[in-house]
């Protein structure tokens, strides 16, 4: 089966903002469609999307955020490339490094090269009569990974109510994705109940579905979250976990750890004994990002003192990059890594990243953006590649449910398993 057509053009996310999609016809009259997502925030050792903010293709009504030259790229560079070629997805992804064989994507931008080239990794799943998430595990039970949904959120995402940017749970008790998600939304929905009663407001929803409370301590959100979970009836560690989103390099500046709301500022050194003391008392299962993406002696020294149990996971330390994976792995800097496919530029080297990690015994997160679309790939991806976990936001938005919803459909209609990491 061959591709007859390639098309880009401009789509929104779910922020208002633009973004790419690719529609890949084949011969047999089918067309497959991919639209990528987009980051708030971001690494700075990520691939580079490219928007048309200072170029001639500059729109005004979209601040500069339009992707008119990705879209560009694609009818105009990439398409010519694939038409008549077979589907296979190796095969596209191997001539769009040939088109652009920048590291970080920035000729054609990453954007272009991901819509692409998942569009191309949906349309050879079609040609041999399979989903995405089969084309990647054909045999055996699809493995469901376990959710790490938001429950507050700050930072980047909600205007800074909290310096560090998520706090989540995982529903390690659960027993099936059905199980643990009917958890998660009861926790949620509580957990806005008391923020209201408490006199919070909670009209302020943040860019991936979490509730915006201006606590003005980790310690303090931490606490509310735990009564949300013993309210709901459910037991803290043995069912329901914390995790954090800290997102540090955020408030990194000027060699310092500067936490504005408790009006704190912190060396290096002094960070990592604030961290390993927050989660020495509270039931946290799981850190994100608790030091800048280059400070990387804090990450090994916390690693050298942190609960052994301890999920120590990097994004924009290791912003899905084979050389930053394999530098945290000799250094032993963390054992975790949040694999989200943007960041890269190409599914098949995404999948190779996921690899490399769960080769050095790195516990591994696929993950959705700030500003995500209606698409179900991500799923797709996570269960497919057997990640053991997904983080996709919250459990408002219908750019979030239908990654929730299609791991539904999976456990529903597929023989699965669920996975649990954390047993």
């Amino acid at each position: 089966m061959k591709i007859n057509k390639v098309i880009g053009y401009q789509v929104l996310d779910s922020r208002g903002r633009p973004t790419v999609a690719a529609a890949i016809s084949l011969t047999d009259g089918s067309t497959h469609t991919a639209r990528v997502p987009s980051g708030a925030s971001t690494g700075m050792h990520e691939a580079k999307e490219l928007r048309d903010k200072g170029s001639e293709n500059e729109e005004k009504f979209y601040a500069g955020l339009s992707v008119q030259q990705v879209v560009k790229n694609i009818n105009e560079k990439i398409a010519p490339r694939l038409i008549e070629e077979q589907i296979d997805l190796n095969v596209v992804d191997a001539h769009l490094l040939e088109l652009d064989p920048s590291v970080d994507h920035s000729s054609l931008g990453a954007n272009a090269t991901l819509a692409v080239s998942l569009a191309a990794a949906i349309a050879d799943a079609h040609s041999q009569n399979k989903s995405l998430a089969r084309f990647f595990n054909p045999d055996g039970p699809l493995l469901i990974p376990m959710p790490m949904v938001n429950i507050l959120s700050g930072g980047a995402h909600a205007n800074r109510n909290m310096d560090i940017q998520d706090l989540l749970i995982i529903p390690v008790g659960a027993k099936t994705f059905t199980e643990a998600l009917s958890w998660i939304v009861a926790v949620r929905e509580m957990a806005a109940k008391l923020g209201k009663e408490a006199g919070h407001s909670t009209n302020l929803i943040a860019d991936e579905g979490g509730i915006s409370i201006p606590f003005k301590s980790v310690d303090e959100a931490c606490e509310f979250v735990i009564s949300v979970i013993e309210k709901v009836g459910l037991i803290v560690g043995d069912q329901v976990g914390l995790a954090l989103d800290v997102a540090s390099t955020q408030f990194f500046e000027s060699e310092k750890y500067n936490l504005t709301n408790i009006n704190k500022s912190y060396t290096s050194e002094e960070f990592v004994k604030y961290i390993n003391n927050l989660v020495s008392n509270q039931p946290i299962i799981s850190i994100e990002d608790p030091f800048a993406e280059d400070d990387w002696s804090a990450w090994q020294q916390f690693m050298t003192i942190a609960p052994k149990k301890l999920q120590v996971l990097g994004d924009d330390l290791l912003t899905t990059n084979l050389v930053r994976l394999n530098k945290a792995i000799d250094q032993k800097s963390a054992n975790a890594i949040l694999i989200k496919a943007n960041q890269n530029g190409l599914v098949t080297s995404t999948l190779n990243v996921l690899k490399q990690a769960r080769a050095n015994n790195f516990n591994t997160v696929v993950s959705a953006r700030s500003g995500e679309n209606e698409d179900s790939w991500l799923s797709d991806l996570a269960t497919g590649w057997s990640a053991g976990q997904i983080k996709v936001g919250s459990t408002h938005g219908s750019e979030r449910n239908a990654k929730w919803n299609r791991l539904l459909e999976f456990e529903a209609v597929e023989k699965t398993k669920f996975l649990n990491p954390f047993n």
